[in-house]
């Protein structure tokens, strides 16, 4: 999946994307800007490009229609920071936001998150998901709000 860290200053992730099925992995961007936030997706490589492209949009018109909506281990979820927090999206759910500082998604959140609670930076956290999940690799990406 991948390793998605925000606070309310930015977000981080790891730029691995992996092809099980075909046994290949490449690096690609995971993060994006739109007006007044910026934002992370992890999960399915294809509803993260849906996701970036429609939150670079300004999130305007009807939600994209997702591949995958949540069930399995490969449905796409989202961080996002605005200027009042961050906030979690989920395909068909309204963003909800998270009352923390700081938050990570992905196959390598729950590590990074305790990284982050022990003081690690998000891009120390990501980098220590890298090394215990299989699912995330670097480099580490950043983009300030």
């Amino acid at each position: 999946m991948t390793t998605i860290c925000a606070t309310r200053v930015g977000v981080w992730s790891d730029s691995k994307v992996s092809m099980d099925h075909l046994n290949l992995s490449y690096p690609t961007m995971k993060l994006g800007r739109g007006k007044d936030c910026v934002f992370g997706a992890a999960g399915n490589g294809g509803d993260c490009s849906r996701f970036l492209n429609w939150a670079e949009e300004g999130f305007k018109g009807k939600e994209p229609v997702w591949s995958n909506k949540g069930n399995g281990d490969d449905y796409m979820v989202a961080l996002v920071v605005k200027p009042d927090g961050i906030y979690f999206f989920h395909p068909g759910d309204v963003m909800e936001k998270i009352e923390l500082d700081a938050f990570a998604i992905g196959s390598g959140g729950k590590p990074a998150r305790v990284a982050m609670l022990l003081g690690k930076t998000p891009e120390e956290a990501i980098q220590l998901a890298i090394e215990v999940d299989p699912g995330s690799g670097g480099p580490v990406q950043h983009l300030a709000l």
